[in-house]
């Protein structure tokens, strides 16, 4: 767990001073004035849309949305939408050790989810989308922009970014066997802890500042040039819409979202002073069990 918040620490202070290829809103409507599909560049990206749900019954409330996904992408994409079923199937299939080590320990299913897309998009590659987005247009747009962008990349991978978090990861596409997705699988295993706060144990064991913080140090380690951060122009309103769908989020999202968005000197002065107060409870609890431990050795049993 501290090398966990350590990273996260990495990530607040020196995430502005990673370099980033995005893909923008200009990228985009290049590729819409073409009106016709990449012919050009080798299609490395598999046309399958994901979504997931406990069930094969979509709530009414993503009637639309759903709906919206599987027209506009009807000529060019295989849709498969996964259940709790599926999920585990696939798990305990494809990564056995993550699913019994990991997967089943963790204490809310929003986390197996999490866990199943990077899973998911590692082996079979494609889109993951939530249920709560809806297209505006096809997504054969964005791929091909990425694919004509990065003409000579094995893998390819793009991530929206988003506030407070960085990255999200309710919309992702990647190549199959991408090198960041195995990253992030294999991580899973070190960032599975309790971190008291229920919303933030959901984002860092496998949600959204678990992916930045992985894309972060990948892209800064590994040299690869291979993941876009999709512009929030090109993400919404162009691309995509969204109905709504975190339920999950609590007041303690408030507090992390200040955390993140307050300058960084306030940021350096909020932590130093946590870890004080850290240090001062410790210090204190030391003295009262030397205390403790004295008292005791000094008592005379009676004959």
């Amino acid at each position: 767990m501290i090398l966990v918040i350590l990273a996260v620490i990495h990530i607040i202070f020196v995430r502005r001073r990673s370099p980033k290829l995005f893909i923008t809103e200009a990228d985009l409507y290049k590729m819409i004035q073409k009106n016709s599909t990449n012919s050009t560049y080798q299609r490395r990206i598999p046309r399958i849309i994901h979504q997931t749900w406990k069930d094969a019954s979509i709530p009414p409330r993503w009637n639309l949305s759903v709906r919206s996904v599987r027209k506009l992408n009807a000529d060019h994409f295989e849709y498969r939408l996964w259940t709790d079923n599926d999920m585990h199937e696939f798990v305990r299939e494809k990564e056995p050790d993550v699913y019994a080590n990991t997967f089943l320990t963790y204490s809310h299913n929003i986390q197996r989810v999490d866990a199943f897309r990077y899973i998911l998009l590692y082996h079979l590659g494609g889109v993951y989308i939530d249920m709560d987005a809806g297209c505006s247009k096809s997504l054969d747009i964005l791929l091909d922009a990425l694919e004509a962008l990065d003409p000579q990349a094995k893998h390819l991978a793009a991530l929206p970014e988003t506030k407070p978090n960085g990255l999200s990861n309710d919309f992702m596409i990647s190549t199959k066997g991408h090198p960041l997705f195995a990253e992030l699988v294999s991580h899973l295993s070190i960032f599975n802890h309790n971190y008291i706060v229920y919303y933030l144990t959901i984002m860092l064991s496998a949600g959204p500042l678990f992916l930045t913080i992985n894309e972060q140090f990948f892209r800064r380690s590994s040299g690869i040039i291979s993941v876009r951060t999709i512009e929030g122009k090109a993400y919404s309103p162009l691309l995509l819409w969204f109905a709504g769908g975190n339920s999950w989020h609590g007041r303690d999202a408030q507090i992390i979202k200040y955390i993140y968005e307050v300058p960084r000197t306030l940021q350096l002065a909020s932590i130093i002073t946590a870890f004080l107060l850290i240090f001062l409870i410790y210090f204190l609890y030391c003295c009262y069990r030397r205390r403790s431990v004295s008292k005791t050795k000094d008592l005379k049993i009676p004959d």
